[in-house]
């Protein structure tokens, strides 16, 4: 950008929201380049500008001053995600919500809590449980923002109950890319309470949402209100240790653990379809055994020593993990004991030893309740990569587990040893859910580069085959331009996109080119 625009931008954007709200400083700029993936992968360009806006009002202002200078703008939530918010055009400015960090209410009586962008899953789970209320959090970690999982794919370790993220999405206040406020749900309606997601007219959560989100490709969330749950836990979330050594252990007469394994593949899901009739439990999935020792593993050289020793392999091959919670009372815990075993017994389920069982649960179940443990994934080489992630029937899971098996296999080095990680969750008592093949990888920009490109040729595969395998639409418009012409909405998705962002300054080309 020349040296004359860029003053008179720096000048509109300080005027709007204060000169210490904004910021050129090649020193800050160059933070917001940061990457989990080695260089020579994305190279983003650093930004121009990195605005802070305090409220709805001051982020309308700035995106106002995107459009009228034709400026690119990023909106971030936690800043975890860089494929979709590393800036790929010159000139960039990124809207960092970093001084909306509020949770600007909790209503106990209809359970729901409104929030601003930078409230993280552990703040607002924190004082939902103080409550007597329950929100999930992702497997990425509960320091991630708690609106943008809302808005981008809300994988939730307690789905198998409550439901994913973004089904609870309740009444949105949002910045369009052109600048105009549109408020959703029952929010839209003057002087009422953020109480529904629905209405009037088309729900608009879908265009906000999709799968994996819109990266920031329409516009900018700045108030958000979230259905919580009924929570029989205690007040404050069980926790002991030091850390790394953390212990968590849930009150016994409201929570229980059930690790069970079985000889194949197919008959775990068979046991978690039972579970899921039964309408039993809070938590359910299907671990992988890298899994397990990727949260277990207080070190890098504790994860190498255990995986080379076989412990999960030899001993929680196909493992369901089914974590049982006594909502209305301890009854109501002993009765899905009961179902539980019925069904583990007539499924040909095996427990798990005590052993095995005692050096998992206490020191890291939990996280599937809460998780504070994401980051490990990236502990064994320092980054990591997902082949498979749809969501679809727990019985088209099979089928994607032994392709991302097929992958791994095929390209292992540079995938390091993981034993097929095969992970399926259950969503709403398994009506549906998802399968999962992530893996370690070595990190080398020439081979990591190479593998991707591999990887986007199995995604191009699969659409000649009409398969969708659920990760292409984390990489945004890359994909979707090439499967929108396949499934049939490329025309849609660009129509939309034109006409919310005339001027294309949304995080272009997110969520798909238009040029």
């Amino acid at each position: 950008m020349d040296k004359e625009r860029h003053v008179l931008i720096l000048e509109a954007l300080r005027s709007a929201i204060g000169e210490e709200n904004v910021s050129d400083a090649p020193a800050v700029m160059l933070a917001y380049t940061r990457d989990w993936l080695p260089p020579g992968i994305l190279n983003p360009i650093p930004p121009e500008f990195v605005a802070l806006p305090e409220n709805t009002y001051e982020a309308q202002q700035v995106i106002k001053i995107c459009n009228r200078f034709k400026v690119p703008f990023i909106p971030v939530g936690s800043n975890l995600w860089s494929v979709s918010s590393a800036p790929n055009r010159e000139g960039t400015l990124i809207i960092d919500p970093k001084r909306m960090d509020r949770i600007l209410e909790v209503d106990e009586k209809n359970m729901y809590a409104v929030i601003e962008p930078y409230v993280s899953h552990a703040q607002l789970h924190s004082e939902a449980n103080r409550r007597g209320l329950y929100i999930g959090s992702p497997e990425a970690g509960a320091q991630s923002s708690s609106l943008a999982s809302h808005t981008f794919q809300g994988m939730w370790g307690v789905g198998h109950r409550v439901g994913v993220g973004y089904k609870n999405i309740l009444g949105m206040e949002w910045v369009l890319p052109n600048g105009e406020i549109l408020r959703t749900g029952s929010l839209s309606y003057p002087g009422s309470d953020p109480f529904s997601g629905e209405g009037p007219g088309p729900d608009l959560r879908g265009l906000l949402r999709g799968y994996l989100g819109c990266l920031g490709g329409v516009g900018f969330i700045t108030r958000m209100a979230v259905k919580l749950h009924p929570y029989p836990g205690p007040k404050v979330f069980p926790c002991e240790g030091i850390l790394p050594n953390y212990r968590s252990v849930m009150p016994e007469d409201r929570f229980k653990w059930y690790l069970f394994t079985y000889p194949t593949l197919e008959k775990a899901i068979e046991a978690m379809y039972e579970v899921g009739k039964a309408e039993i439990g809070g938590v359910m999935h299907k671990w992988p055994t890298v899994y397990l020792n990727w949260w277990w593993a207080k070190s890098n050289e504790e994860y190498w020593e255990t995986w080379k020793s076989g412990l999960w392999q030899k001993n929680c091959k196909n493992m369901v993990s089914v974590c049982l919670w006594g909502f209305t009372s301890e009854k109501q815990l002993e009765y899905e004991e009961r179902v539980l075993k019925d069904i583990i017994e007539e499924t040909g389920g095996k427990m798990v030893s005590q052993e095995v069982y005692d050096k998992f649960v206490p020191s890291t179940a939990n996280n599937w309740i809460r998780d504070t443990s994401g980051p490990r994934m990236m502990r064994p080489s320092g980054t990591f990569l997902a082949l498979r992630l749809p969501t679809d029937t727990l019985g088209s899971s099979i089928f994607m587990c032994k392709e991302g098996a097929r992958w791994v296999d095929k390209f292992s080095p540079p995938i390091l040893d993981c034993d097929h990680s095969d992970w399926v969750g259950s969503y709403d008592f398994a009506h549906f859910g998802f399968a999962e093949t992530d893996f370690p990888v070595e990190k080398k920009a020439e081979d990591l580069a190479n593998l991707m490109g591999q990887l986007v040729g199995m995604m191009q595969e699969d659409l000649k085959n009409n398969i969708e395998g659920g990760i292409g639409p984390a990489l945004g418009a890359a994909y979707h331009a090439m499967a929108g012409p396949v499934f049939k909405y490329d025309k849609l998705l660009a129509g939309i996109k034109k006409a919310i962002d005339p001027n294309n300054v949304a995080n272009p080309p997110q969520p798909i080119p238009v040029e």
